[in-house]
């Protein structure tokens, strides 16, 4: 009998990457005779690692040391595969979790190919869940929806599941393209999940000779690379109004005389005093962190270390050396703003060559609306009417922020701490009364975040008010609903996730049968803090 066919399973995982791998590994570890199966979109494992989703050119920000579980060596299971001061292939991340795998016997235990549809959580005081899986085939891709808006899947199944452990991450579903006209777009018109697939065959492809790539962030970069090193042309638009582009590192990078690995800076200790970090205090430097960011001269002592790091991130990647054109990749907010979206130059050769031998061109413009083969962009007293046509475009706009579960009953998603637009007006009120006091908390131990990123480069003045924070949910009416863009929309009257230490659904009667992984920011050393991680939620599950 398969796993699918089981009455009841101890544990389901959903999602066969980095993270619900290695959660899979450590329950069984702890627990030899647990029931349990995963179950992902694609053909294999590895999540955005897997073997369908490896374009051409993809390798982890991540060099030789830093992206491997801490009881499986890379170097002894992909020999010659990657040296000393370099970053990994998607080829050989591939290879390395499908040999994980396959070493601790988990591949028989995964359903290629399924979609959790629903879960439903068994009512009173049953733990567990009802899940309805889809199989989709293998391909990864979200099963279309009719004209109504109905989603259609081909063969669904009932299973059952004492633990549900969502490990699909935050960059599984694309955002939807919104931009007016795509309907009817003739050429190729693909987010960059759908590229990620599509790659090889785009790139092959004797009738594409001029793609636009919409979006500024890491993706973005690879997309355009991924073409222009194979000489197509590349109009690279990136929205006016939008946040611009993302900071971009060599892989190494000078802090003063000293030459530094730029990747794993995030984990030296010192480093982590200047960021606003609300669970820093638990390493034992609270003093510092306090003098770093609840004092004057600690603030400008922060503000001038992420000033300095923004500075050389862009004088020695070169932006402000090479022309105009790739000056127009310098962020533009200081890189104390950006988190993750901070990021690696991992090519195997100079990005910025084709920006200045004219094969990539850069738009810093707002599209009006897709037509036939053209992107029009809006209208300014200056290019008035300025458009683009193009064989080929792939739209890097970020991910959907839900788990892409439908879960069941909605009344319980308050409790489960997942993004939702189905509180109740009490609960509604009761999060808002938290955020506001979490809020108030985390602005008043760091200050500078209480007045947003800096648009401009001499705005020094940290001393402000503390904003009194806003409800997460705000009515709007059915006409400013009809104009915004329908993601946009969609995001503003979903709720944000709230989950405790990121893992756990927040509510006190909660029955510990349900967890999140890889719902929250990635460190530098992702494979070890993800095993780290695994053993903890195992511990809260049992």
């Amino acid at each position: 009998m398969s796993d699918l066919e089981t009455d009841e399973l101890d544990i389901v995982v959903v999602g066969a990457g980095l993270q619900g791998l290695v959660a899979a590994k450590t329950f069984l570890q702890l627990s030899p005779t647990l029931s349990i199966l995963i179950l992902d979109t694609n053909k294999s494992v590895g999540g955005v690692w897997a073997k369908e989703n490896i374009y051409p050119g993809l390798k982890t920000n991540n060099q030789l040391g830093t992206f491997e579980f801490t009881d499986f060596n890379l170097l002894d299971v992909c020999p010659g595969k990657v040296r000393k001061g370099e970053h990994i292939a998607g080829e050989v991340v591939y290879e390395y979790l499908f040999k994980y795998a396959q070493h601790f016997d988990l591949l028989r235990r995964v359903r290629f190919g399924h979609r959790v549809v629903t879960a439903e959580h068994l009512a009173g005081d049953a733990r567990g869940w009802k899940l309805t899986v889809a199989n989709i085939g293998g391909d990864g891709q979200i099963p279309k929806a009719d004209n109504v808006g109905t989603v259609q899947h081909d063969v669904t199944t009932t299973i059952s599941a004492s633990k549900l452990v969502v490990a699909t991450g935050l960059t599984s579903t694309p955002i939807p393209i919104s931009i007016s006209g795509a309907a009817s777009f003739s050429p190729p018109l693909l987010n960059f999940g759908d590229f990620r697939r599509d790659a090889s065959r785009l790139l092959e492809d004797p009738c594409i000779e001029h793609v636009a790539v919409y979006g500024s962030a890491k993706s973005a970069y690879d997309a355009v690379y991924a073409f222009a090193s194979r000489s197509i042309q590349v109009t690279w638009i990136i929205r006016e109004s939008g946040h611009g582009p993302v900071y971009m590192s060599p892989s190494h990078i000078y802090l003063g005389p000293f030459r530094t690995w730029f990747e794993p800076l995030t984990t030296i200790r010192p480093l982590s005093w200047l960021s606003p970090c609300i669970w820093g205090d638990s390493d034992g430097f609270g003093f510092i962190r306090r003098l770093l960011h609840q004092t004057k001269i600690g603030r400008l002592i922060v503000r001038g270390f992420w000033k300095k790091l923004a500075g050389d991130i862009v004088s020695q990647s070169g932006l402000q050396d090479k022309g105009p054109q790739v000056a127009k990749l310098v962020p533009k907010e200081g890189a104390f703003w950006y988190g993750t979206g901070i990021s690696v130059l991992n090519y195997d050769t100079d990005i910025h060559r084709y920006i200045q031998d004219g094969t990539v061109r850069i738009v810093r413009r707002d599209i009006d609306r897709l037509d036939g083969k053209s992107i029009l962009f809006k209208d300014n007293p200056e290019k008035k009417g300025e458009k683009v046509d193009v064989d080929a475009m792939i739209c890097s706009t970020g991910w959907r922020w839900d788990s892409g579960i439908d879960f069941l009953p909605k009344t319980e998603h308050a409790d489960l701490g997942i993004p939702s637009a189905e509180h109740t007006p009490a609960q509604q009120q009761h999060w808002s009364n938290l955020d506001a006091q979490a809020d108030l908390e985390i602005l008043n131990r760091f200050p500078m975040l209480s007045h947003g990123p800096r648009l401009h480069e001499d705005d020094d003045n940290d001393e402000r008010t503390i904003p009194q924070p806003k409800d997460p949910v705000i009515a709007r009416s059915a006409d400013e609903k009809l104009k915004a863009e329908p993601e946009k929309q969609r995001r503003e009257e979903l709720t944000p996730w709230r989950l405790f230490r990121g893992i756990a659904p927040p509510a006190n009667n909660l029955k510990r049968d349900l967890v999140f992984l890889g719902h929250d920011v990635e460190s530098a050393d992702d494979a070890a803090e993800r095993t780290v991680r695994a053993v903890g939620i195992c511990l809260f599950a049992r």
